[in-house]
């Protein structure tokens, strides 16, 4: 059976950047007529021969925003897609969605072209926070988009921030009811990140909290507004199968699990990564985060690559490793070395990871804490 990989493509395209996002996004217009269909397609030419043989099983619209995307460009690239790799019917096609760029018509529009899940960016559904955070939609308009989307579709996933300006254990608490009440079978919840040494000056947040006008509720009460949500979801019958993803049974994320399992993906777009693993070494790249000058770039013929690296063996085992243990499935006791096993049973004994079915998997706790736990295994 051919090895899985998923496609991820970018729309960098945003009405309005949020002050804490640090992604490769653009408050230009989207360019005229089809031009970034265009530039997809060109770049899909060049991408796709390193996949070759691969079975692709997922396709990912992330951005930016993709609900800002015109529905029959979104119906042309699937097609693109369906053509160059016989995608599958089954295949899981999601689109992230802002609430205020989200209608029926749309969602309609979008099932008709083949998408079958929506990720939809409520972040919280606290007025206050959603102020702190920047965002454009009231709590209500979430509620609104969820609601619309698992009517149309089904298959909803809403992602939620904690540990934001406002935010403190019940408003995380009731953030998760809420997205579960309007129909969310999938939630993705991360503590807002805003770590000044490594995000963009421009980002306004992380310049604030640089220069420490930006007060944040404590790590502590971040692990508990954490918490609240894993119980709250718990209670509502969805479980966590990674880090910060939380789904009903059988709704997990088939593209994010590509990731989390190291397996090969494809990155179309401004701002995109990609990456190819083989037997024989692993490549990744990225993509021009400057939508201006990927679309040059990809319309005169050239790969629009920013930054390459081939993975060596060792960096491998280590991905795998990291990767592995964000999962509920964790990571094969055979693949660790002598070092890492004795690690591993100082793990066990402290409760922080348990022996199942032939892998080191990390318990809640050990969850919480991912990555001091991963660096300590790595090679």
């Amino acid at each position: 059976m051919a090895r899985r990989f998923g496609i991820y493509v970018h729309f960098p395209y945003c009405a309005h950047h949020c002050p804490y996002c640090d992604f490769a996004v653009s408050t230009e217009r989207p360019p005229e007529g089809r031009r970034y269909l265009a530039a997809l397609t060109a770049e899909l030419l060049l991408r796709a021969p390193a996949l070759d043989g691969l079975a692709a099983v997922s396709v990912y619209l992330g951005g930016g925003t993709p609900s800002l995307w015109e529905p029959d460009e979104v119906a042309a690239l699937l097609a693109a897609l369906r053509e160059r790799f016989a995608l599958p019917a089954p295949a899981e096609v999601t689109i992230e969605a802002n609430p205020e760029s989200t209608d029926r018509a749309k969602l309609r529009a979008w099932r008709a072209a083949g998408v079958n899940r929506v990720s939809v960016g409520a972040q919280s559904f606290d007025a206050g926070v959603l102020a702190k955070l920047g965002r454009r939609h009231g709590p209500d308009a979430a509620e609104r988009a969820i609601r619309a989307a698992a009517e149309e579709l089904g298959n909803v996933s809403v992602d939620l921030i904690y540990g934001a300006r406002r935010s403190s254990v019940e408003t995380a608490r009731r953030d998760a009811a809420r997205a579960v009440e309007a129909g969310a079978t999938h939630v993705s919840a991360y503590a807002l990140t805003l770590d000044p040494e490594i995000m963009a000056e421009e980002v306004p947040l992380a310049r604030l909290r640089r220069e420490g006008r930006l007060p944040l509720p404590s790590d502590e009460d971040a692990a508990a507004q954490s918490a609240a949500i894993r119980a709250e979801l718990r209670r509502a019958g969805l479980r966590r199968y990674e880090v910060s993803n939380y789904a009903r049974p059988g709704r997990e994320s088939l593209h994010n699990r590509l990731y989390w399992s190291a397996e090969s993906y494809l990155g179309l777009g401004a701002g995109a990564y990609g990456c190819v693993r083989g037997e024989g070494g692993s490549y990744r790249y990225g993509n021009l985060r400057d939508a201006g000058a990927y679309l040059d770039a990809a319309l005169s013929g050239r790969a629009p690559t920013a930054e390459e690296d081939r993975i060596g063996p060792v960096a491998e085992r280590n991905e795998r490793l990291m990767l592995g243990l964000r999962t509920r499935e964790g990571v094969p006791l055979a693949s660790l070395s002598p070092s890492q096993a004795r690690e591993a049973e100082g793990l066990v004994a402290h409760r922080l990871a348990v022996r199942r079915a032939g892998a080191l998997v990390l318990t809640s706790r050990g969850l919480d804490l991912h990555t001091s736990i991963a660096e300590r295994l790595l090679e």
